[in-house]
């Protein structure tokens, strides 16, 4: 788990640059230990999987968000038309289960499961992390995506969809109570999650609401739009839209040649 306080500079949360200019950067707790960033080359993805006898059985399960059930609309002229057929089916979330087995339930994440299994990212969330993911709906993953020629997905787009996927994989377990816990002991600032590759996702509370909020270092942000759901390997948030890492990423057509900056 690896947490970083007080290293951003951003227009929204000016505070964030105090760790930065002093050239401080602070770890929470004794328990959190650097995490370098993944070998590809190096990994043995046959010893990366969830060991299934090393999991603790749990019955719990959580209701994970949809949209589906928007589908149905009364037909306009009076025929019969029933909203069972636009059913939005019970998408559930199991506490003994791995990243990448529930997200893969969701049809609200469709798109966003597409995309890390192309960006070849699925065997990291269903290894035994921990981490924490904050995965895009379809709304939102299909509008990123219409901003490159082609898709997202895309061969030539590849390197991008990488990094950006990355940045939605944050290493330790942050449920909210311990992102508020760790925003408690940065007296109220915000702090830095290390993500995969090493870029640093920030997280604070709304001055409105007191909601929690991911923030990239140019003080651009993204809402969350659940309660987190704990996995057997991390946690799961459901964001409202994408957010990307630090230089911003440009589609191809802009001249840029890879996500990796």
């Amino acid at each position: 788990m690896d947490v970083r306080l007080d290293v951003f500079s951003s227009g929204r949360f000016p505070r964030w640059g105090k760790g930065l200019k002093l050239g401080v950067g602070l770890l929470l707790g004794a328990s959190l230990s650097a995490c370098g960033d993944p070998d590809w080359q190096g990994t043995d993805w046959t010893k990366n999987y969830q060991d299934n006898f090393e999991t603790r059985i749990s019955a719990r399960a959580a209701l994970m968000p949809g949209s589906t059930d928007q589908a149905y609309q009364p037909s306009p002229d009076g025929t019969p038309n029933s909203p069972v057929a636009y059913h939005a089916p019970s998408m559930l979330s199991y506490e003994d289960r791995p990243l990448n087995e529930n997200i893969a339930g969701s049809l609200e994440l469709s798109d966003y499961v597409k995309a890390i299994q192309v960006a070849k990212l699925d065997p990291w969330i269903s290894g035994p992390g921990p981490y924490t993911l904050f995965a895009f709906p379809n709304a939102a993953m299909e509008r990123l995506s219409a901003r490159w020629p082609g898709g997202l997905l895309a061969p030539a787009n590849r390197g991008q969809l990488t990094h950006i996927l990355g940045y939605t994989i944050a290493y330790g377990k942050w449920d909210e109570a311990a992102l508020r816990k760790a925003i408690q002991h940065n007296h109220g600032h915000a702090i830095g999650l290390k993500t995969l590759y090493g870029d640093l996702l920030g997280v604070q509370l709304s001055p409105q609401k007191g909601e929690l909020i991911l923030e990239n270092t140019a003080g651009q942000i993204n809402r969350l739009g659940s309660r987190s759901f704990p996995q057997s390997n991390g946690i799961l948030y459901f964001t409202q839209d994408t957010l990307l890492p630090v230089p911003v990423l440009r589609p191809a057509s802009a001249g840029s040649k890879n996500g990796h900056h």
